[in-house]
């Protein structure tokens, strides 16, 4: 059994990875085609992220639990809707996927498409609160979409794809609309400079907003019976192990 569940870990491992670099290189990818030519709007930017994230929950969703962002995984913890053991793997590896993603990019364009930057850096109580509330709408909508096993399948992918989608549109004037510390780093790391000096409100700024609607959901939650995991045979085949 325990061989078993690490095979299967490593699958979704592999799934985070990729998740995260499709949901990272489309935006950033976008950018660096504004830059060459190509549709620089914000609309453009906000559909290339939501539908990105739409395609990969689609995709991957049944292996990883498309979490694709340390900030959710965090609050599913938090909510213990997902076991903490795993946590750190989950993390490393949409961290990777974000880099690589970043990574793909510089190779084909050049460094410094994609960054996240507070258009004021000096408004640091305005825009470390909108990647909090942002982040606070998404994980809401996550939560409750995809811990509930009375939601149809094809519901959690439209209605977060979707989330995204007003996420950026939110933030993006004021700090691009981040919600996800992996998307933020590899294009970070690449360019250097302020976007790296700016990282740290969107590491903080997603983790608190993301830890408050976990939380702050599972108070509400009513019906606990029909409450799952994510991904739910994860939370199941741990009780197995411990429960011979």
């Amino acid at each position: 059994m325990s061989e078993n569940m690490n095979s299967h870990m490593i699958r979704r491992y592999v799934a985070e990875f990729l998740g995260t670099f499709v949901i990272v290189f489309a935006p950033v990818a976008i950018s660096a085609s504004a830059h060459n030519g190509g549709d620089p709007s914000l609309l453009t930017a906000a559909l290339a992220s939501g539908l990105a994230v739409l395609a990969m929950i689609y995709a991957l969703g049944p292996i990883s639990a498309a979490h694709f962002n340390p900030a959710v995984t965090l609050g599913f913890a938090l909510a213990r809707r997902f076991p903490w053991k795993y946590a750190a793997p989950y993390w490393s590896s949409q961290v990777l996927g974000g880099i690589a993603a970043a990574g793909c990019v510089s190779a084909l364009f050049g460094p410094g498409f994609g960054t996240h930057v507070p258009v004021s850096p000096d408004l640091v109580f305005r825009n470390l609160g909108t990647e909090i509330c942002i982040t606070f709408i998404l994980m809401l909508v996550i939560i409750s979409v995809a811990t509930d096993r009375r939601v149809s399948s094809a519901v959690p992918a439209l209605a977060i794809g979707f989330t995204v989608v007003v996420g950026v549109l939110i933030g993006g004037p004021v700090t691009g609309g981040s919600m996800n510390p992996a998307r933020s780093l590899g294009p970070a790391l690449f360019a250097g400079g302020p976007a790296l000096n700016s990282y740290w409100i969107y590491l903080t700024g997603p983790a608190i907003g993301a830890a408050i609607a976990a939380r702050l959901f599972e108070w509400l939650r009513i019906d606990k019976e029909h409450a799952v995991g994510a991904p739910n045979e994860l939370l199941d085949a741990l009780e197995d192990i411990q429960n011979p």
